[in-house]
């Protein structure tokens, strides 16, 4: 019979051997270190035939013999002693694998970094990492506030895993965004200041107090815009500034009043400031920015899934 001219030959006219998968190189160590099929089979929890008839395809893809049979029993061939040295690296790496798979899996260790607006890095951020940190101990946060100018090319060259901002990026952006919370925006008014006693503001109640306000490029500028104009025009910022941490260090200093987004303060710890509604009322949007070319970790899922559970909690 005419060899087959589609069989894979050497350089010597001699069919050429076939890659062994992983399965193969398994049983091939378990029979080396076993002695026999049986326990072989015993060794990887298959039946005596099932490791015959592996041997055998793995004897067929190499073209050479690895044993010799005696008498029932194996001997190996130096071709076998040949190839058994370099099975452990093999092995190692593969267990090495499935360790650093069962950590990522159980989170036990790992590493995430986030970014966000500096409006959410007094009180939201912290207390998210916390929380999060409290279920997963080992695993290192690297946090850093960025403004939005800075903050989605941060995202964009893949320095970040996620992001969280008060805008969403521009339509055809690499970047991909989802909204997962929503807030209101307060007046923050210095406590004694006579606008501390008012129910609610509006912006011409702002008008003859110092007015500390956001740069029209910033997220929170923008937004803001369309509260502070009225009949009797725009109120301009005597003071302006770029993040709500500033504002508070501002008002708490009793400077003069600005607005700022309900998740960029801590609550509890308001102390020399009041916080009073604004009308009309004006909300704004917490978004979860990350890269579109790639999937977020497990890790940064999980994150995530604190984050807003958290926002949850403070709006109801």
């Amino acid at each position: 019979m005419p060899p087959d001219p589609h069989t894979p030959r050497t350089s010597r006219g001699t069919p050429a051997s076939t890659p062994l998968n992983l399965r193969q190189i398994e049983v091939f160590h378990a029979i080396m270190v076993a002695g026999s099929l049986s326990e072989a089979g015993r060794m990887l929890c298959v039946s005596q035939p099932a490791i015959s008839r592996v041997l055998a395809t793995i004897e067929s893809r190499i073209r050479f013999a690895l044993f010799d049979r005696e008498r029932g029993r194996l001997h190996p061939t130096p071709e076998a002693h040949r190839l058994f040295a370099e099975v452990r690296p093999i092995l190692d790496g593969v267990r090495r694998f499935n360790e650093v798979a069962a950590s990522l899996a159980e989170h036990g260790d790992g590493r995430l970094s986030i970014v966000s607006s500096p409006s959410y890095s007094e009180w939201l951020m912290p207390r998210a990492i916390q929380r999060f940190r409290h279920r997963h101990p080992s695993v290192r946060v690297h946090y850093r506030p960025l403004p939005f100018d800075a903050l989605l090319p941060f995202v964009a060259q893949g320095q970040a895993d996620l992001c969280i901002a008060s805008m969403a990026p521009p339509d055809g952006s690499q970047l991909r965004a989802r909204e997962i919370g929503e807030g209101n925006i307060m007046c923050a008014v210095p406590r004694g200041h006579p606008l501390a006693e008012y129910e609610e503001l509006t912006v011409d109640d702002l008008r003859g107090s110092t007015f500390i306000g956001y740069g029209g490029d910033t997220p929170f500028g923008r937004l803001s815009a369309q509260f502070l104009t009225s009949e009797r025009g725009t109120l301009v910022p005597d003071i302006e500034i770029r993040s709500t941490p500033e504002a508070m260090a501002l008002v708490r200093e009793g400077v003069g009043v600005a607005l700022m987004e309900s998740f960029g303060y801590t609550p509890e710890g308001a102390g020399d400031i009041v916080l009073k509604p604004i009308r009309p009322a004006l909300a704004h949007k917490i978004y979860l920015i990350h890269s579109r070319q790639q999937a977020m970790s497990t890790l940064a899922k999980g994150f995530v899934a604190t984050l807003t559970h958290l926002l949850a909690q403070r709006t109801q």
